[in-house]
């Protein structure tokens, strides 16, 4: 195979190329989900609850599980936040160290409404637990503050209890977002279930997990295959004309002239990749023939 031959196919190579990386990109994609569910585990992660009064006060976006309490009369604030804070003693970070659960939570979670969520938790106890409250938690990251900095992690937006007292059971909650929160802020929020003893605040069960992004991918595997089926059909057409212009570009014939080292005018032409047959030939001056020429095949 030739440079031009090469040359011709190298288009069609380039859009397979791109098409398997369509193809790849496409798989990897995640699906867009509109309920999202989850499970607590064996253990209660580490948390970090924190009750920041400096406006300078950074709170990490580290991937420990974090909530950030701000007080009620700031902009950032919960109405929750100093009970909140007596509750935990009146520090200002409280750690809670991992620990083994007393339940496994499964919780589910879809927007009912642009601003609202509609969560069911089940809960399953392991032992026997008393004063049982759980409470559902809305925290956001990235905001960004005027006369703030950095930007302000882990604030507590939603705070919603409900006393379960000792037995297992099923809750479900209709929960308005304020703030002027809505489905397009999905990415920076994360649900937090929190299971614990309201009257002693020992903890019994953990999860958090992150809120559904509305169309963020394909829906279905279907969907993925037709995506995929209209991309090969745009970029192969596409390679397919620019090999069809390649191809025209090399097989079409090309003429040039010069002189040779006498100072005579002489013309070469060049067929390409096909057979070249020309009729009626005519020269014009200064170019002349030695003889007449009625047709010409050039292979």
């Amino acid at each position: 195979m030739d440079e031009d031959e090469v040359g011709s196919w190298a288009p069609i190579f380039v859009a397979i190329i791109l098409l398997s990386l369509s193809a790849w990109g496409l798989w990897f994609i995640p699906e867009d989900q509109q309920t999202l569910e989850a499970n607590s585990g064996e253990y209660i992660p580490r948390f970090v609850e924190h009750f920041p009064l400096d406006t300078d006060d950074d709170i990490p976006n580290d991937g420990v599980i974090r909530m950030s309490w701000h007080p009620e009369e700031s902009d950032l604030g919960s109405f929750k936040t100093n009970d909140r804070y007596v509750e935990l003693g009146e520090n200002s970070i409280v750690d809670h160290t991992s620990e083994p659960s007393s339940a496994l939570l499964h919780t589910s979670v879809q927007w009912s409404t642009e601003s609202s969520l509609n969560i069911t938790v089940e809960v399953n106890l392991t032992t026997e637990i008393e004063n049982g409250i759980l409470r559902l938690i809305v925290i956001e990251d990235e905001i960004e503050m005027f006369g703030r900095t950095p930007n302000q992690n882990a604030v507590v937006r939603l705070y919603d209890p409900t006393p379960i007292g000792e037995g297992n059971g099923t809750i479900h909650r209709e929960l308005e977002l304020g703030d002027g929160l809505s489905i397009d802020d999905a990415h920076r929020l994360q649900l937090i279930v929190l299971l614990s003893n309201f009257m002693t605040e020992q903890n019994h069960a953990l999860l958090a997990m992150s809120v559904p992004i509305a169309d963020n991918g394909p829906t279905e595997t279907g969907h993925r295959v037709s995506t995929l089926m209209g991309l090969g059909f745009i970029i192969l057409s596409l390679g397919a004309i620019v090999r069809a212009e390649w191809k025209r570009e090399v097989m079409l014939p090309k003429l040039r002239g010069g002189r040779n080292s006498a100072g005579e005018p002489i013309a070469y032409l060049k067929a390409g990749r096909r057979d070249l047959h020309l009729k009626e030939v005519r020269v014009f001056p200064p170019w002349k023939l030695v003889k007449a020429v009625r047709s010409i095949d050039l292979p």
